[in-house]
C-alpha cells in the first residue's frame, strides 16, 4: 500500500479506519432495522440509491450471486418494500424499485440511526463536527467504490 502524506502509512490508516468504522457500525446496528436482514438493508439502501435495477445489477452492486439476489428481492417484495416492473428495454427483465411502504421504512429507519450517533456528535466540538463534514465526502467515495 502506498504511504500516505501524513504520519501514518497507509496500512495502518487501513487499519485505523476498519476498527473505528467496525465500532460505528455496532454503535448503529444496536437501533432497530424494521426487522430486515444486514443483506436486506443493504440491497433496499441500494435500490433507493441507485433504482430502478434490474436483479442482475444489484447482485453486482451487493456482491451478490444471481440466485441470492433473487431471494433478497422476493423477501423484499413479500415485505411490500420494493416491486418489480417490466423493463422496457428488455421485456424478459424486470426492474426493481421501492414502494412507498419502502421509501418510509427506510426514512424511518435513517432517521432512528442517526439519532442513536446523535449523543457522540452532539458531544463534539465545532471544530471537530466540521471536521467531520469535511472528511464526509472523502468517507462517501471510499464506500461507493467498496461496493463497486
Amino acid at each position: 500500500m502506498k504511504p500516505l502524506t501524513g504520519d501514518e502509512d497507509g496500512v495502518t490508516v487501513a487499519a485505523r479506519l476498519n476498527l473505528i468504522v467496525g465500532r460505528l457500525m455496532r454503535t448503529i446496528r444496536q437501533h432497530a432495522a424494521a426487522g430486515l436482514t444486514p443483506s436486506q438493508l443493504s440491497a433496499l439502501v441500494t435500490v433507493d440509491e441507485r433504482g430502478p435495477l434490474r436483479i442482475s445489477a444489484l447482485a453486482t452492486q451487493e456482491s451478490l450471486g444471481a440466485p441470492a439476489a433473487t431471494r433478497v428481492v422476493a423477501s423484499l417484495e413479500e415485505a411490500g418494500l420494493v416491486t418489480r416492473s417490466s423493463d422496457p428495454d428488455d421485456k424478459r427483465a424486470s426492474l426493481i424499485t421501492l414502494t412507498k411502504v419502502g421509501n418510509e421504512t427506510l426514512k424511518s429507519l435513517r432517521k432512528e440511526r442517526a439519532t442513536g450517533l446523535g449523543a457522540q456528535l452532539d458531544a463534539l466540538s465545532e471544530s471537530e463536527r466540521r471536521l467531520l463534514e469535511r472528511a464526509l465526502p472523502v468517507l462517501e467515495k471510499i464506500s461507493h467504490d467498496c461496493s463497486q
